[in-house]
């Protein structure tokens, strides 16, 4: 496996995932009992947007720079989401420097309570060394292990409630996608009360669409999309958008990632003149 998420991490994609992801768990915070996260590629918890990788690639500059720079009016009136995003940002600039960027597992802690749980998974042996150095929160569980192997054996977790997120590498993404829809099957299966959310990147719409047919085909109700496109699905750039499928999202999670992504939108789009950010049901109930 060659993906190293430290050449990605902060992009517009970055700020896409986490803002939704942190909008999931603040509507699993409305009820009073505990529940589990699930990170099936946890990555290295933090990064450092200073080093040569993410200089080199660049990307973080049309992504959480874009939003760090805005006048703090303009912050002020961002969605409850965005707003703690980026307080968590923040913070931990503070703490670690200017070039400092939580991956996953650092933002779901956050958005956690000390009452809940997560179980983090990272099956490559250098990423995973850095985890277990970013990462020391006793809620925490780390485990070098590959998810796809992994992630049947912990749910449904003890708990009874909880929120799996699935951010695979994409580095074949014509076995990826299938794969990924065998996963979430066999998932579903074990525990078809989770929530489930599943980041993709959107580079060809005619893959996209297939793996949307495929989803619609399982059975599987209440599959929500959430998608935004910082160029039109025609640009030769390599990555036009991103989406998440959420599988069983809390009550109102769709009001909340629509006001997020629309907000988003203008400040991470890349030309004026395509694009866009859209909520839908894939499946209803």
């Amino acid at each position: 496996m060659n993906y190293r998420h430290h050449f990605h991490a902060g992009n517009f994609a970055d700020v896409m995932k986490h803002v939704l992801l942190l909008q999931l768990l603040a509507r699993l915070n409305a009820k009073d009992k505990p529940y589990r996260y699930v990170d099936t590629h946890g990555g290295a918890g933090k990064y450092d947007l200073s080093t040569a990788e993410a200089q080199k690639s660049g990307e973080f500059l049309h992504g959480i720079h874009r939003l760090v720079k805005l006048d703090d009016s303009i912050k002020r009136n961002a969605p409850e989401g965005v707003q703690q995003y980026l307080k968590i940002v923040e913070k931990m600039r503070e703490n670690f420097g200017k070039g400092a960027y939580p991956g996953s597992p650092w933002f779901a802690l956050e958005g956690m309570r000390e009452i809940d749980k997560a179980t983090i998974f990272e099956m490559q042996r250098d990423v995973f060394q850095q985890l277990r150095h970013n990462i020391f929160d006793k809620r925490a569980g780390l485990h070098e292990r590959d998810a796809y192997e992994g992630l049947l054996g912990v749910i449904p977790p003890k708990e009874k409630r909880g929120l799996v997120m699935i951010d695979p590498p994409y580095e074949l993404e014509r076995k990826d996608f299938p794969q990924l829809v065998e996963l979430l099957v066999a998932a579903y299966k074990k525990w078809p009360t989770g929530v489930f959310a599943v980041w993709y990147p959107i580079k060809d719409r005619a893959m996209i669409e297939r793996f949307e047919k495929k989803m619609f085909k399982t059975g599987i109700r209440r599959q929500l999309v959430c998608e935004i496109c910082v160029w039109p699905d025609d640009t030769p750039v390599g990555l036009n958008g991103c989406g998440l499928l959420v599988i069983n999202p809390p009550w109102k999670f769709s009001e909340d990632a629509d006001e997020a992504l629309q907000w988003l939108f203008p400040h991470l789009r890349m030309n004026e003149n395509g694009g866009h950010a859209a909520v839908r049901w894939l499946v209803g109930e």
